[in-house]
C-alpha cells in the first residue's frame, strides 16, 4: 500500500479518492476577501474611537447641564430673596 497524498482529496473506506469538500482554498484566496487585516484593525479603532467620543460627549453634556442648573438655581435664589 502506498502513502500517496493528494491535496484537496481523501481516500474513502473502499480506497477511492474523493474530493474533500471541507477544504476550499478559493474561499480564502485574495479575491473573495473584502477586508484585509489592516482594514479590520482600522475599523475596530474607528469603532473604539467613536465609542470613546460618544462617552466623552455625554459627560460634557451632563456637566454643562449641571452647570446650567446650578447657575439657574443661583439666579432664582438671588431674585427670590
Amino acid at each position: 500500500m502506498s502513502d500517496e497524498h493528494r491535496p484537496g482529496y481523501y481516500k474513502d473506506r473502499e480506497g477511492n479518492w474523493q474530493r474533500d469538500r471541507r477544504k476550499s482554498p478559493e474561499r480564502r484566496a485574495g479575491g473573495g476577501s473584502a477586508f484585509t487585516h489592516h482594514d479590520r484593525r482600522t475599523l475596530k479603532r474607528r469603532k473604539a474611537d467613536l465609542e470613546f467620543l460618544e462617552r466623552e460627549t455625554k459627560m460634557q453634556i451632563e456637566d454643562a447641564l449641571e452647570d446650567f442648573v446650578a447657575e439657574h438655581d443661583a439666579e432664582n435664589s438671588d431674585s427670590g430673596t
